[in-house]
């Protein structure tokens, strides 16, 4: 039996092909041009660490170089790095941080994506009556990174809402940050600066030079 259709759907099929292959053309957001830079990187000869490899969706990157980027790519953004110390590291991390985001300031803080592993050490929360952790603290993955191993870390964690903030900002610059990092002696490096733990009895941080750091690792302090 032959059957009959209205006239009008030729016109509405013809509507649904047109439209469909519209939106299947439809160009994805054009790609950004960002440059990925090692902040305060003329001082990372004396640094317990060294950034070997930074990469983006697997693919390595060089730095002080533009690098196209597009689509979430913040999240698929990889940076190893190197214990170039004589100290196993128990806390390590790096963050990214883009200084055209904010001015630094509490109203208008750089928006950054941060990376770490690893535990402070108990040490830093004693306190004149007992150790103050906090929450959450026995949670974390213990680290024991040994000299000359390297560490990979991720920012898929954080990269998707860094990246939802900075969708209206116009972002030309990454600037890789490192963090404060422990060692299995409870020693630390923070902002160019070696520490050894208090001696028993004070609370007090003993600041020293690369060379004193290094003398410590065979000492025993």
């Amino acid at each position: 039996m032959l059957r009959f259709f209205p006239r009008c759907w030729p016109l509405a099929l013809a509507f649904v092909f047109l439209v469909i292959p519209a939106c299947a053309q439809q160009p994805s957001a054009p790609a950004a041009d960002v440059t990925f830079v090692l902040r305060d990187a003329d001082r990372s000869a004396t640094w317990p660490i060294a950034v070997r490899k930074v990469a983006i969706d697997g693919n390595p990157i060089r730095l002080d170089r533009s690098i196209p980027v597009q689509g979430s790519w913040l999240r698929t953004v990889t940076i190893t790095l190197r214990n170039v110390s004589p100290k196993t590291i128990v806390r390590a991390g790096i963050g990214i941080v883009f200084p055209e985001s904010g001015d630094g300031s509490a109203a208008h803080p750089y928006e950054a994506c941060w990376s770490e592993q690893g535990q402070v050490p108990k040490l830093v929360y004693l306190a004149q009556d007992g150790y103050h952790l906090p929450p959450g603290y026995e949670l974390q993955k213990p680290l024991q990174l040994a000299p000359g191993a390297d560490l990979r870390l991720t920012f898929s964690t954080c990269g998707d809402a860094a990246q939802t903030k900075l969708a209206s900002k116009p972002i030309h610059k990454a600037s890789l940050e490192v963090t404060t990092f422990f060692f299995a002696d409870n020693s630390r490096w923070s902002a160019q600066q070696y520490a050894l733990p208090p001696l028993p009895g004070t609370r007090q941080w003993r600041m020293v030079t690369p060379n004193e750091f290094l003398r410590s690792a065979h000492a025993g302090q």
